[in-house]
């Protein structure tokens, strides 16, 4: 089962350039405790990223993309230190309902005929430093960073691109602040490296079908983040 999610949460990193630590968080916190998921999701997530950086940096926007990546380091240390403090038993509500508002806001779409609102350059710092709190503290990063990427105006292929950059240098941050902070250990490093091949052929076919058919990553992304996060946080209400 735990393969079949690393599979699944390949072809959607791959396809769209970002998803893969929201589907796979979700998918493992119905078994597992959110301290031993989010290192182990974090790892896999920059694992699986190495064969996307020659051509995400290509289309990396350097301008918007700086400005995140900023914004993020400066929130990092903080969402580690709330990781390795805050009751376990809060976190999978919480990384669940930040999915949730992050799925809901992707999907929203201007009124027929009214053009979307674009964010502007500056609320890429802002972006970048939610972003960067919430991956560290729960793996759930991608929400506002997608929010922002999906209304900043860039094209298809530069939001790919800059969402692979930010979430690589995203996840090994992180890894670097829970490791400061004693939270990694080697049963989370094993239980990474048996998911690892699963998400790298995930990873590769949804480069394929990128390739192959590329299509709306708002509907995509809002769609599994709505489903995946709803079904996590009844899950997270209703256990005792």
């Amino acid at each position: 089962m735990f393969m079949f999610l690393a599979f699944a949460a390949g072809v959607v990193r791959g396809y769209s350039g970002f998803g893969f630590a929201m589907v796979l968080t979700l998918g493992l916190l119905a078994s597992l405790a959110p301290a031993q998921v989010i290192p182990v999701v974090l790892m896999l997530d920059l694992l699986c990223s190495v064969s996307l950086w020659p051509s995400a940096l290509a289309t990396f926007h350097a301008q918007v993309g700086m400005r995140l990546i900023v914004g993020m380091l400066l929130a990092v240390p903080l969402g580690a230190l709330a990781l390795a403090r805050l009751p376990g038993h809060w976190m999978a509500p919480v990384t669940a309902g930040l999915c949730l508002l992050g799925g809901v806001l992707v999907l929203i779409k201007p009124a027929a005929g009214r053009a979307p609102t674009v964010l502007g350059r500056r609320w890429a710092l802002p972006a970048g430093l939610v972003s960067g709190l919430a991956t560290a503290m729960a793996s759930a990063g991608g929400p506002p960073l997608v929010v922002y990427l999906l209304r900043s105006g860039l094209s298809m292929a530069s939001v790919r691109g800059t969402a692979i950059v930010f979430f690589a240098v995203s996840s090994a941050s992180a890894l670097v602040s829970l490791w400061l902070l004693q939270a990694l250990n080697r049963a989370q490093v094993d239980f990474a490296m048996s998911l690892l091949l699963p998400a790298l052929a995930g990873n590769v076919l949804g480069q394929w079908l990128f390739r192959r058919k590329p299509m709306s990553l708002q509907t995509v992304i809002g769609v599994l983040l709505v489903v995946l996060s709803g079904a996590t946080l009844i899950d997270a209400l209703v256990s005792p």
